[in-house]
């Protein structure tokens, strides 16, 4: 029983240390943005009805283990039954819970948590070790030893393991079907101005005039002289941008003339983004990919879009030097090799970044993809176009027809 202690004290510290994590909107030691550990603790699975799975996997973990001490054979017998019984369904949810996330982490994401793994890993041996020892048998099967008096007849022992039965239908259901949006929205100081109007000068004032975005110098899906204008800050290795980018493309030929976004992407990548400490796996050469994208509009605003959506049609992005003769075949290869050579790419990036960190200052959240929609600002993953649109309409006034 001291392993099963043991174990169960690992699982208390990582899932109350996940569970601080998703409190305080903080990431975990190592998992910086859109890594393989925060693509797992940002999916839809990593709460439940919009609640961190890891606040109620905490009061298990502390409840099996609380209970694990009242097993000792230095405490009476009614207290050891009673301990048992509160085990059996505690061990058949962490069982089934834990197999349920490990399944999802390796069949679903594709991606795989250390933080979680471990927790995972340390409740199933927990458990495995608590329901070999619980003492389930016929009562008085072994006259004269302590056994008899603590003997849970097998129907008994059935009829607490299906709570736990239950209680995982709860959880599992609770993820399919309730599930919450994972976006998060906060006000602006003061909402993005469009300053002057509709010209070659015109220019997106955001975060109090900090930044001002010349309309017709940057990539933007849609006219110029839209009537409303929204910012999205987005990084070509980032699977939530990939996610995103068919959803702002069907809202903006939803909207047509009335709605234009501006496209700026922010490489997660620490060769041209201070903020990136250690660059995750994920996003190694999305400074390239920025910076081929910039090139290209640089070159040829209008073979953007083209770029644009080619680089994110494939699931995952293609290889730098394919993307580098792609765009090479849309604007000519000396017209791309000047734009990339030009300082005002690594000006745009450097900008970027600029914005994302003020960004993530502001809602202390440095998710991607980010949004900046009139008085609003979204930052992490959309993955539904009723939110999207929801958006819209409450900041923008947009409004899809009945």
């Amino acid at each position: 029983m001291t392993l099963a202690r043991l174990l169960l004290a690992v699982a208390v510290a990582g899932t109350g240390y996940l569970a601080w994590i998703s409190l305080t909107g903080g990431s975990a030691a190592g998992c910086g943005p859109e890594s393989v550990c925060s693509k797992v603790l940002q999916s839809r699975w990593a709460y439940w009805a919009g609640v961190p799975i890891s606040l109620p996997a905490l009061l298990v973990y502390l409840g099996l283990f609380a209970a694990a001490f009242y097993t000792d054979e230095t405490r009476p017998a009614g207290q050891q039954r009673r301990a048992w019984l509160g085990i059996m369904p505690f061990s058949i949810l962490v069982a089934g819970s834990a197999s349920w996330f490990i399944s999802l982490q390796f069949v679903v994401l594709k991606s795989v948590c250390p933080f979680c793994m471990t927790v995972h890993s340390c409740g199933l041996s927990a458990v495995a070790i608590l329901l070999w020892r619980a003492p389930i048998g016929l009562p008085g099967s072994k006259p004269g030893t302590s056994e008899a008096s603590l003997a849970i007849p097998p129907r008994r022992a059935v009829q607490f393991c299906l709570l736990g039965v239950i209680g995982l239908f709860i959880l599992v259901g609770g993820q399919v079907w309730l599930e919450k949006p994972r976006y998060q929205v906060s006000p602006l100081a003061a909402a993005a101005q469009v300053q002057p109007q509709p010209s070659t000068n015109r220019a997106l004032q955001i975060h109090d005039g900090k930044f001002q975005l010349r309309v017709h110098d940057l990539p933007i899906m849609g006219t110029p002289e839209a009537k409303h204008l929204m910012v999205s800050l987005f990084d070509y290795t980032c699977h939530h941008c990939r996610d995103l980018h068919g959803l702002l493309l069907a809202v903006q030929r939803q909207f047509g003339n009335q709605l234009a976004i501006i496209s700026l992407p922010m490489p997660l990548e620490g060769n041209c983004n201070h903020l990136v400490k250690r660059t995750p796996r994920a996003h190694l050469n999305a400074c390239q990919y920025a910076r081929l994208g910039l090139a290209v509009w640089r070159a040829d605003g209008k073979a953007f879009s083209q770029f644009d959506h080619w680089m994110f049609e494939t699931p995952s992005p293609r290889p730098v030097e394919e993307a580098k003769r792609y765009a090479g075949q849309l604007v000519g290869p000396e017209k791309l090799d000047q734009a990339l050579a030009d300082d005002w790419v690594n000006r745009q990036i450097q900008m970027d970044v600029a914005i994302y960190e003020t960004n993530s200052r502001k809602i202390t959240n440095g998710l991607m993809p980010q949004l900046i929609i009139g008085s609003a600002l979204s930052v992490g993953p959309i993955d539904k176009i009723e939110n999207l649109n929801r958006l819209l309409s409450e900041n923008l006034g947009l409004k899809t027809a009945p």
